[in-house]
């Protein structure tokens, strides 16, 4: 009987600091993502006061970055983005794409349970845009600001599920004002 009290009290013990560190959402960190994304424009010169879709399609990407702890439940820290995008809008042999999003800045998160967090992001972004039409083709980028609310959810001590949400709006190309709206999910694992 002493003896197995000795086995589970060591299983227990050997059970706690995985435990802590199923709790920890600090340190170096690298997610894949893959998202659903909405560019928009808008502006005096489209004639109205409307927002138009360019399209809606699929993104894909990753992200890295690297969380400090700021307090018990708080971190704080950079992060890096870039997605491809599969967005385009043609008319006959003329098509605008997106060609990609760039998205760096920083992050706060709040540990509203012990594998969960939630997390706001505010930063820069760009957008390029590549034109293809008859009288040739060009390429553009524009860059704007984007801010994010996500959750992040651990699945043991190093990897993690994520559900984002954001917003950029790049400002004024040409006399149009290009946005950009998406939702992306992914799986992330920390060091």
């Amino acid at each position: 009987m002493k003896m197995k009290m000795m086995a589970a009290a060591a299983a227990l013990v050997a059970c706690v600091p995985g435990a802590a560190l199923a709790q920890d959402f600090d340190g170096a960190r690298i997610e894949a993502r893959i998202g659903y994304e909405t560019p928009t424009v808008s502006g005096d010169d489209l004639g109205d006061e409307d927002v138009y879709k360019i399209g809606s399609a699929v993104s894909y990407g990753g992200e890295i970055g690297f969380d400090l702890k700021a307090g018990e439940k708080v971190v704080v820290g950079p992060y890096a983005t870039y997605e491809f995008s599969s967005v385009e809008l043609c008319d006959g042999p003329d098509c605008l794409r997106v060609e990609g999003n760039l998205g760096a800045g920083a992050r706060i998160g709040y540990a509203v349970a012990a594998n969960t967090q939630i997390y706001a992001k505010v930063g820069y972004a760009n957008i390029t845009l590549e034109a293809d039409t008859s009288f040739g083709n060009a390429s553009e980028s524009k860059g704007g600001v984007q801010g994010a609310l996500g959750a992040a959810f651990n699945f043991g001590p190093r990897a993690y599920g994520m559900i984002e949400f954001n917003y950029a709006d790049y400002g004024e190309l040409y006399g149009i004002n290009f946005q950009r709206r998406h939702v992306a999910a992914g799986v992330g694992f920390r060091f």
